[in-house]
């Protein structure tokens, strides 16, 4: 028998709040974006009463609305997957077609399969309260201009608006940005254009944004839209644009604290969820070039061992998805329980649809069995999550190396163990994988470390172990890292296909990180240059030219500074006068591009006297901070 295809007016929308019962649904989806349009779907297949609510006026997100038409990364399978192959069989007839998943057919495939499934979508409705009992969300406040005033009342919400709305509503609590100042990562404003027969999204990172801020939104809209790379002074004749995308490419905004937090630091010390719902697969794809300012671990990774492009799985388990504390309420998409470092990684348009329809199924769990969503049993979730294909049987972390663009195949590694294998990398373009892994192995490879770091052995080899050294906090590497410094080391390793970090401002950061010194006068010395920073082409895409490459050594340098004064009281009068001759000279001159265009300049002043105003601060108060 064929389904009917139910309509919205299906619902008593005229009925007024007042005297009347509230409308009662199992599951309300807020933000039918990239990840809640699957969840609504799959609730809705899933036989529950659905109701979907956006304050746009359209279904898919950044993958839609947001011009982001393409994937990039992230792991195959799940009800995506049908999505677009139905797109790409309508553009065939109906949308011309587009490199990538089409945002109109996109949007109609969606609403399409969102209607015949069942479910409620409402447009242009905005979230305006929650309903608790305790710490049990009952339902929602919503408005909108047609309705008014309404109350819905729901077994289950998820929320899916990407920046923790109804999480935020609810008293969650929620965490995000850096630490240095809560910054995220990049948003990008995305335009469509007609490239012979078909439509083309381009778009560069157009700067930083706060989603939760309005004032910081609307001035984010506005403000890009008029940057060189969308209101250009002349227009290509062979280029026919067609808009703006009028969604924001937002990558990044506030996470939930969940009954379990992804986090890079607990992942690299291999403390991750043996229970997963999906399994995120990409780079730490951290579009901020200002890395200075990053995570001491997150400037491990990116900077001393140039490991930006190595991609690899993460488990993301249910707990992640369900705010601390909390039951009747699961957050999906972008806004789930992980840290600002691990946020880089988990966020790939395929990995969130996934969580998407895993939200869904572990609500439809837990108002099928009438148990907490925290209690929903794993074994009947995975069931559920293999048939859908979002959970492969096998699904297990591993790294996945590649390190240069001709390689036809790249296989998942280990990292290395033998010595003997760990000199050879060492001693070559490509030595990233052997960094970590020595500073893996700690104590037991540090003595051959400290023999291969001996005058006699080859250039790289010398400086790749000193660096190794240094990760593991051994002052031994100081005097190679200060040569390094010293001759402005222009090499860039290959460890990655891209974001490599050239060797001479990786080993200004490991001095830091030594608290070194000796390496003061060196680094103050880079403070006062404003030339003779050797850019090499070769890694165009994070370094534009010779400004960028300044950036690098000078924000490496104060922060190395202020890490030596943290921990040597007798350097910091020296220091502090150094950075308050630097603060005064500041004259916007000292810029970091975005990354995708050299145009857009992001003037680093600011920044730089709240380091600098910072550190003094700390050292003129009983107990230094930083």
């Amino acid at each position: 028998m064929m389904r009917q295809k139910p309509t919205n007016s299906d619902i008593n929308h005229n009925a007024p709040d007042s005297g009347t019962a509230p409308e009662a649904y199992d599951v309300i989806v807020v933000g039918l974006g990239t990840a809640g349009a699957i969840a609504a779907i799959a609730a809705a297949r899933k036989g529950l009463r659905v109701l979907g609510i956006d304050r746009h006026t359209c279904m898919g997100g950044a993958g839609t609305a947001g011009g982001v038409l393409g994937y990039y990364f992230g792991k195959r399978g799940g009800l995506f997957e049908e999505i677009d192959a139905k797109v790409q069989h309508t553009e065939k007839s109906v949308y011309t077609p587009s490199y990538g998943v089409g945002a109109e057919g996109k949007q109609y495939v969606l609403e399409q399969e969102a209607v015949l499934a069942g479910a409620v979508i409402r447009y242009d409705t905005t979230v305006t309260g929650v309903l608790t009992e305790g710490r049990t969300v009952t339902g929602l406040h919503c408005f909108s201009p047609e309705l008014g005033s309404r109350t819905v009342m729901s077994k289950v919400v998820i929320d899916g608006t990407g920046n923790a709305d109804v999480c935020r509503l609810a008293g969650c609590e929620l965490q995000g940005g850096r630490a240095f100042d809560d910054q995220p990562q990049p948003f990008s404003n995305a335009l469509f254009k007609l490239d012979g027969n078909r439509v083309r999204a381009y778009y560069t990172d157009s700067g930083y944004v706060f989603p939760e801020d309005p004032h910081s939104m609307s001035a984010a809209i506005v403000d890009s839209a008029l940057l060189s790379t969308h209101l250009m002074d002349r227009y290509d004749n062979g280029t026919t644009y067609m808009r703006i995308a009028p969604q924001l490419g937002v990558r990044e905004s506030r996470f939930i604290v969940g009954e379990e937090q992804v986090t890079l630091e607990r992942f690299l010390r291999e403390d991750y969820s043996r229970e997963p719902l999906f399994m995120a697969y990409s780079n730490l794809d951290n579009h901020s070039k200002d890395v200075a300012f990053e995570s001491e671990l997150q400037r491990d990774w990116t900077v001393a061992a140039s490991l930006w492009g190595l991609k690899f799985t993460v488990p993301i388990p249910l707990g992640a998805l369900i705010p601390k504390g909390y039951d009747g309420l699961l957050a999906t998409g972008r806004c789930i329980a992980l840290d600002h470092d691990m946020a880089s990684l988990v966020r790939m348009k395929r990995d969130m649809q996934k969580s998407g329809e895993a939200a869904a199924y572990a609500a439809y769990l837990a108002i099928t069995g009438g148990v907490p969503l925290r209690d929903v049993p794993y074994p009947e979730l995975a069931r559920l999550l293999r048939e859908a294909g979002c959970l492969e049987e096998g699904d297990k972390v591993y790294f996945e190396h590649r390190v240069a663009q001709a390689d036809a195949a790249h296989s998942p590694i280990r990292w290395l163990e033998d010595p003997a294998d760990i000199r050879e990398a060492l001693s070559g373009v490509k030595p990233g994988v052997a960094i970590w892994s020595a500073k893996r192995l700690g104590e037991t490879i540090r003595g051959h470390l400290l023999q291969w770091i001996g005058p006699a052995g080859p250039e790289h080899l010398r400086r790749h172990s000193a660096m190794a050294l240094a990760l593991m906090g051994a002052r031994e590497a100081a005097p190679i890292l200060r040569e390094m410094v010293r001759e402005r080391d222009p090499f860039v390793p290959q460890t990655s296909l891209k974001y490599n970090q050239a060797r001479g401002y990786a080993a200004v950061y490991l001095l830091g990180r030594l608290a070194d010194k000796e390496a003061v006068p060196l680094l103050l010395d880079l403070l006062k240059s404003r030339e003779g920073f050797a850019f090499i082409d070769g890694n165009k895409e994070f370094l534009s030219d010779e400004a960028d490459l300044r950036f690098q050594y000078v924000s490496y340098a104060l922060m190395a500074l202020t890490a030596i004064g943290n921990r040597h009281e007798e350097n910091r009068p020296a220091i502090a006068e150094a950075f308050g001759r630097f603060e005064r000279e500041l004259d916007g001159t000292l810029v970091i591009s975005f990354k995708g265009s050299s145009e857009i300049r992001n003037v680093m002043d600011d920044k730089i006297r709240r380091l600098i105003d910072r550190t003094i601060r700390g050292w003129q108060s009983p107990a230094a901070v930083l």
